[in-house]
């Protein structure tokens, strides 16, 4: 019932123009993962009719915008107020079949972070497996394609590592190499960069470093919180949109709730 009332508020706060209001100083990064009818009830899945509901919200109400214009932004001091950035992970095939069609068809950017080790196989991931689903991920070939079309790619590690977990040695050479596969395929520079799980336990501050040391120029956590002028790129916050959220309203109406994360650390080149 709460998260139905929370769903009525948030279309109340967007018919109402009041998020301007809210969202004024605030940007919004949306993480999925999944868009498979097939797969609906699966926790990191979502079917093709709620990803259009999303992406039909986020281009009514907000500013479309590329991972990179909003840390150029931030670089600037620029005001961030009222965009959304739409970011994918880990490198499903759905995101080139399905996912990629809906965002072109209304013009909205995106960014698709791969855990490569897993690009071009029939590897089954242990979170899949565990939810008895096979993995059916992107090849370069489509990879490519999606760049082409204008989306932009970064790094989740090769194997999708809890850098929360392995030593700095381990999580550099899951970081280089991710980068370094990317940027042969693609055949440009790769420097956007979120790391798998999300959580605030799935990342120590050593292999925070690590990421720096790389050559990314952010750090994309999952577990939540919104993005202001003053956030650190590489403590850069997203809203994951799970099951839990009965439509983009709610999801809206929880973000509007959230508050950026305080601190600011100087930016890296």
């Amino acid at each position: 019932m709460r998260r139905h009332l929370k769903s009525l508020l948030g279309w109340l706060v967007l018919a109402s123009g009041l998020y301007r209001f809210c969202f004024r100083n605030r940007a919004v990064i949306a993480v999925f993962h999944r868009v498979d009818d097939a797969l609906e009830n699966d926790p990191i899945s979502c079917s093709r009719g709620t990803f259009r509901a999303y992406c039909d919200l986020f281009q009514r109400y907000f500013v479309g915008t590329s991972l990179q214009e909003l840390i150029d932004r931030l670089r600037r001091g620029d005001d961030i107020g009222g965009r959304v950035v739409i970011t994918f992970d880990d490198g499903y095939r759905d995101n080139s079949e399905v996912a990629a069609v809906e965002l072109k068809r209304r013009g909205l950017p995106a960014c698709f972070f791969l855990a490569t080790g897993y690009i071009g196989t029939d590897r089954v991931a242990s979170w899949d497996r565990n939810h008895g689903v096979r993995s059916r991920w992107m090849g370069w070939d489509d990879v490519r394609r999606l760049r082409q079309q204008g989306f932009e790619f970064g790094a989740h590690t090769i194997s999708h590592c809890d850098l929360g977990r392995v030593d700095r040695n381990e999580a550099a050479r899951e970081l280089t190499g991710s980068r370094a596969q990317l940027e042969q395929e693609l055949g440009e520079p790769v420097r956007l960069f979120s790391y798998p799980y999300g959580g605030r336990d799935n990342i120590t501050v050593e292999n925070q470093d690590e990421v720096r040391k790389a050559g990314f120029v952010c750090c994309l956590s999952a577990f939540g919180g919104v993005v202001a002028r003053h956030s650190d790129p590489f403590h850069l916050e997203r809203l994951p949109v799970s099951r839990w959220h009965v439509s983009p309203y709610q999801f809206i109406f929880e973000a509007m709730l959230e508050r950026p994360e305080a601190s600011r650390q100087a930016f890296s080149d």
